[in-house]
């Protein structure tokens, strides 16, 4: 019994020993190993720079051994995303004659989604406008993080033709994130615009909701009366909600009248501020009655974007003010829209001078 228990003892004496002299092993390795890769990066790294800027040559880049690559490669993939025009074409053919694209798209179709990731992450990077159509059917994976990859890739593609999959990736059971899709949806080529106006009419109110953010961001006009058409008519508040607010950057005279109606009292209180506000970022002269009428409304939000509106629109607007704020007349809001306004004309009066002395 006790020759068992010492050769135990002795055994585990010794796994201890292995693992402490491998752990000390592993520190003294490290610092080694990351000593070689600076020197590696450090070899090529002026080449990178040159090369950027115009001055260096393609195959040196494209010659460098595989692992001296393999160390300047994170740096490379780092300024791609920083440089733009032909620096970053110059900087994506390396890439691509070096076999980074052929090697990513057989990467779409392994195992692993961290693998997929990857290579979904640097065909965007590429442009590599060939790995749209496997792009668009990763949309559906069962991983969410590849689903917001992708969708950030094919926004960095362009490419319009991805319009109807990541619209799609917007419903079912593993939906994308609506923000990425319309990120990735104002970045499409102009052809996705017919696609973004037929989605104004899409059954899904999540549809129609992106669509509206990537038309306002893509600063689309032609989309007006039907976004007019969304903010009068639309059976979900959050799309006519959103439809206002975008009239608010697209919008012009004649999308006016529909945002005035959808000030009345008859609507939601959100509607109804979200529309005065549009109305104020648009400048219309023409909505400084309605405007002046709702300095009176009893709802806070309403009054107070009526109040901010009437600034925005000049010396009509503040006219309207002055009118509210006199005696016996429903003046808070355009009291204090007034003093806002004079805070800000006295800090734009402020000499440079007089502030340092302070």
């Amino acid at each position: 019994m006790i020759r068992v228990v010492t050769l135990g003892f002795l055994i585990l004496l010794a796994l201890t020993g292995v693992v402490t002299v491998a752990a000390v092993a592993t520190r003294a390795v490290r610092p080694l190993r990351d000593r070689r890769r600076h020197r590696l990066m450090a070899r090529h790294r002026r080449d990178l720079l040159e090369f950027a800027a115009g001055e260096g040559d393609p195959d040196a880049l494209v010659d460098i051994p595989e692992r001296a690559w393999k160390a300047l490669e994170p740096s490379a993939v780092q300024l791609l995303g920083k440089v733009r025009g032909e620096a970053r074409e110059a900087i994506a053919g390396v890439f691509e004659r070096r076999g980074a694209a052929v090697e990513a798209m057989r990467d779409l179709r392994r195992r692993g989604v961290v693998r997929r990731a990857r290579a979904a992450e640097m065909l965007g990077t590429l442009g590599h406008a060939e790995a749209v159509p496997d792009l668009c059917a990763l949309l559906d994976d069962r991983h969410p993080d590849l689903r917001i990859v992708c969708a950030r890739a094919l926004g960095r593609l362009g490419d319009a033709a991805a319009a109807p999959a990541l619209l799609r990736s917007l419903t079912g059971p593993r939906p994308t994130p609506s923000h990425l899709v319309a990120h990735a949806l104002t970045h499409l080529g102009p052809d996705a615009t017919p696609e973004l106006i037929r989605a104004l009419d899409h059954a899904d109110p999540q549809v129609r909701l992106t669509a509206l953010d990537a038309l306002g961001l893509r600063g689309v006009a032609a989309a007006r009366s039907q976004i007019a058409g969304l903010l009068e008519r639309d059976g979900s508040l959050a799309v006519r909600t959103r439809a206002a607010a975008v009239l608010g950057r697209l919008g012009t005279g004649s999308t006016v009248d529909a945002l005035v109606a959808a000030t009345g009292a008859v609507h939601p209180t959100a509607l109804r501020g979200q529309a005065v506000r549009s109305l104020g970022e648009l400048g219309i002269r023409s909505a400084v009655e309605q405007l002046a009428h709702l300095l009176a409304d009893p709802h806070h939000e309403v009054a107070h974007q009526a109040s901010r509106a009437l600034l925005r629109l000049g010396t009509t607007g503040l006219r309207a003010l002055e009118s509210a704020a006199s005696p016996g007349a429903p003046a808070a809001h355009a009291i204090e829209a007034l003093a806002v306004q004079r805070l800000a004309a006295e800090r734009a009066t402020r000499s440079p001078v007089a502030t340092d002395d302070r």
